[in-house]
């Protein structure tokens, strides 16, 4: 839609449409995620009222046919007849499926389906939107959806392009998602292999701290075990750059 819709109950009842195309929303269902526990005294025509903007809406936008045809009222509920590669969300879902298929042997087009799924995005999964439990939850879904394809294209820019070219990337994601420990351990990787051991070894530090002062959590085994890696200069992580430090610096961080 070239227009935001107005009003964070059309946009929630919107959404609820599109999350599944097709699909019959329930009145029930409409009714708690549109006012939960506080229902007006006439649910049924202040959802009809809300239906009745929506319709408007999308008649401004598409068309009074499509709108027509497409808005379906069912005894029970209403649904939004439209298929799903009409529906950003359920087209970012395709390319992903489609890049993760194809990852191993063309990683280049792999890629640029991922860059073409996150240019979808033009902000937070369902913006706007104030529902319950079914908005919430595709809200998580979805940036879940979002992250893990940022960093399958991530790793995939490290097949194509080697590992300096994904350091930055790398931190300013984990700055914003810490938690995301994939992430600070790609980081690590990266500037290791680069010859930035004592960066990576920082990088392990700054985390560390985050987590603990601000969940209360220590890293997980396999983050530590990836930082010890580091440290001894595991083959296992691959051959560092010649510019590696000297091992007092790397002793100095690790105190």
């Amino acid at each position: 839609m070239t227009k935001p819709v107005e009003g964070a109950r059309q946009r929630t009842l919107l959404a609820l449409l599109l999350i599944s195309p097709k699909n019959v929303v329930t009145k029930d269902q409409f009714f708690e995620e549109l006012w939960r526990d506080k229902l007006p005294g006439a649910p049924d025509n202040a959802l009809q009222a809300i239906v009745a903007r929506v319709r408007k809406v999308l008649a401004s936008e598409f068309g009074e046919d499509f709108t027509r045809i497409n808005l379906v009222t069912h005894p029970h509920g209403y649904s939004l007849d439209v298929e799903p590669d009409q529906v950003d969300a359920h087209v970012f879902s395709s390319l992903t499926a489609e890049a993760e298929a194809r990852a191993h042997l063309h990683p280049e087009a792999a890629r640029d389906l991922l860059d073409r799924a996150l240019g979808l995005w033009q902000g937070s999964a369902l913006q706007g939107v104030s529902g319950g439990l079914i908005c919430e939850s595709a809200a998580t879904q979805l940036e879940e959806m979002r992250l893990s394809a940022i960093e399958a294209r991530i790793r995939l820019n490290i097949e194509i392009s080697g590992h300096a070219s994904v350091i930055s990337e790398l931190k300013r994601m984990t700055s914003l998602y810490p938690w995301r420990e994939q992430l600070s351990e790609l980081l690590m990787i990266s500037l290791y292999r680069t010859g930035r051991q004592a960066e990576a070894i920082e990088a392990y530090n700054h985390l560390r701290r985050r987590l603990v002062d601000g969940f209360g959590l220590e890293p997980s085994q396999n983050l530590t075990k990836c930082m010890m890696a580091v440290l001894r200069q595991d083959p296992g992580l691959g051959e560092p750059a010649r510019n590696t430090v000297h091992k007092k610096a790397v002793t100095a961080l690790v105190r």
